[in-house]
């Protein structure tokens, strides 16, 4: 193969396994964030039930919370601290999080802390069944569906493999070796590319509406 298609298939291969990474990691901890919310609105009715106020029992949870959401409370009690307005380090939680039920809790405790709520409690026990059914029930979807993301791949990779056996006869390296032939490498490599980022599309869930847009904290 020649050098040239080399450095083209580099070019292109390397910037996508970083976007893949990168996207695949991002979308880990915001599932992360969201199946620890039934645990979250736990320890906040705890807290509540003890006598805490809500922005207490918040800044509690950068120590006591499920590991994947301290960091978020742990810099949500220090701005607090630092003389951060709630209503404003709530929709920064809102940003982090990214999710739409995320924001029905957050939307919750804005109302309570606003407003005060006798029925805060009750409502946080509603919530905290609602999302444990929908993070069950979304989890048995992936879980069926992830076939989807094996196969697209198997897809990806199926083709060059069989490259690497055809290259083992004098003639199909010969021909791979023309300039035609590294043209269809490349338009290869460009398709294979296309169809598994199609694949990963159709294999993912959609996203439940964020109806609470956090503000710009920008």
């Amino acid at each position: 193969m020649k050098l040239v298609t080399y450095l083209a298939i580099l070019l292109i291969i390397t910037p996508m396994i970083f976007i893949v990474r990168i996207h695949t990691k991002k979308e880990s901890l915001t599932r992360a964030r969201s199946n620890a919310l039934p645990e979250v609105i736990d320890l906040i009715i705890s807290g509540l039930q003890s006598g805490m106020s809500i922005s207490e029992t918040l800044e509690s949870l950068g120590k006591i919370g499920p590991k994947h959401v301290q960091v978020d409370f742990s810099n949500f009690a220090k701005d607090l601290r630092n003389g951060g307005e709630f209503q404003f380090e709530i929709s920064k939680l809102k940003e982090k999080f990214d999710d739409a039920n995320a924001d029905q809790l957050f939307e919750t405790l804005l109302y309570a802390n606003a407003f005060g709520g006798r029925n805060t409690i009750k409502i946080l026990h509603e919530l905290s069944e609602f999302l444990a059914e929908d993070i069950a029930i979304r989890s048995e979807i992936t879980a069926r569906f992830g076939w989807i993301k094996n196969s697209a791949v198997l897809a990806a990779v199926a083709p060059w493999l069989l490259l690497l056996i055809l290259r083992t006869q004098e003639s199909a390296r010969i021909a791979y070796q023309q300039d035609i032939g590294q043209i269809f490498l490349l338009l290869g490599l460009l398709s294979t590319i296309a169809a598994y980022f199609w694949m990963r599309k159709i294999a993912r869930l959609p996203k439940a509406i964020r109806v609470f847009s956090p503000i710009n904290t920008g």
